[in-house]
């Protein structure tokens, strides 16, 4: 921790740890804990995270080139590209892959695939192309706390199910630990380039990935 920021970059760090704590208490989470998520809602939420798993490496080397004067979060980016790809290591796409042909599932007829579209347009968007360097930072930080802390909790249910839970244990061991950590030094990192003046940004990217890691267990909830 850089100290001489710490009144900056503490209420980052104190939003996102009230963020953590506000998704275990998502009543998925809670109904995951107890295993009481039906198979095909467990299904679904594979595909998202199969979905996601394919769309995160394009975002991620779009986001790449936003990275100009930090080169912290530069390198912890090009490092989630390398994981996500399979470059040292296996591939977490190929695990998201067979995290669903476990579960039986041959074909994506039955799932909503528009939500390739919708990132796909996304990319495309003003919004997306304006984002500074330091909202994609918040974001990225939000997403690799959050996330994992989500796959913790609902991991178990697909083991019942005799699944093959080796992405969201690799995700958890990697994401949880070294990302997060990667992305909470990358925003001091920023604070400190940029200013405090930048610290609502961070915020701003971190609430957008707030909303979506929220988005599917707020959907499938909905639903069960």
């Amino acid at each position: 921790m850089r100290y001489h920021l710490k009144q900056y970059t503490e209420p980052i760090f104190t939003q996102l740890a009230a963020e953590r704590l506000a998704l275990l208490a998502h009543p998925l989470l809670v109904a995951a804990s107890t295993n009481e998520l039906s198979p095909q809602l467990l299904h679904e939420f594979a595909f998202h995270q199969y979905s996601d798993s394919i769309l995160w490496i394009p975002m991620l080397a779009q986001m790449k080139s936003k990275a100009e004067r930090s080169r912290r979060l530069h390198r912890a980016i090009e490092d989630n590209i390398a994981h996500e790809a399979g470059i040292g290591g296996i591939s977490h796409v190929l695990l998201a892959a067979e995290l669903m042909r476990s579960l039986g599932v041959r074909s994506l007829e039955a799932y909503p695939t528009s939500t390739f579209a919708h990132s796909a347009t996304l990319w495309l968007s003003d919004a997306f192309v304006a984002e500074p360097e330091p909202a994609v930072a918040g974001f990225l930080l939000a997403a690799e706390t959050l996330v994992p802390a989500m796959f913790a909790a609902i991991e178990p249910c697909f083991a019942a199910l005799g699944a093959d839970t080796r992405y969201f244990r690799e995700h958890v061991a990697v994401d949880g630990d070294e990302h997060s950590a990667w992305m909470a030094e990358a925003v001091e990192e920023i604070v400190e380039l940029y200013g405090p003046a930048c610290v609502p940004a961070i915020l701003a990217g971190m609430t957008d990935a707030v909303g979506e890691t929220f988005a599917v267990p707020d959907a499938l909830w909905g639903r069960s």
